[in-house]
């Protein structure tokens, strides 16, 4: 049988493996989320995260980025929890929202923000979106003890 660690790290790759996703952290930007990966006695879990281009939803942190599309690894430790939709650092670093209407919500919404508003504004809206539609619902630790 199967540590409960082990059995939430399987269900949350399932789960997210491949799945586009709102990544915030200081900014928020739309990705895809790869290759999910983990190793249950050191507590860590992480994956690969590439951004999807969808320009009027990248705020905070991100706005200064020009070029290629951005591509980074994120991992977690023991504090890391989920949900059926969200995967959070658990330390106050970066989440992850997966809910296919958040997804899509953020992107529809965002068509309507003008152009020249500013990227601390999108990131503002964007978080106040997130709240509003529940994206910060329970979640449960990746490594219980």
């Amino acid at each position: 049988m199967a540590a409960p660690a082990e059995t939430n790290c399987e269900r949350l790759r399932e789960a997210f493996e491949g799945r586009q996703a709102i990544y915030v952290e200081k900014g928020v930007i739309c990705v895809r989320v790869t290759n999910i990966r983990y190793w249950v006695t050191s507590r860590n879990i992480s994956a690969d995260v590439e951004e999807v281009s969808t320009p009027r939803v990248t705020g905070g942190m991100f706005h200064r980025h020009h070029g290629s599309l951005r591509h980074w690894k994120i991992s977690g430790g023991y504090l890391t929890t989920f949900s059926e939709n969200t995967w959070h650092a658990g330390y106050g670093g970066w989440s992850l929202f997966f809910a296919p209407d958040l997804v899509s919500g953020l992107a529809n919404l965002a068509t309507d923000w003008p152009t020249e508003l500013d990227a601390n504004e999108r990131y503002d809206r964007a978080l106040q979106f997130l709240q509003e539609h529940d994206g910060y619902k329970g979640t449960n630790r990746v490594f219980p003890d």
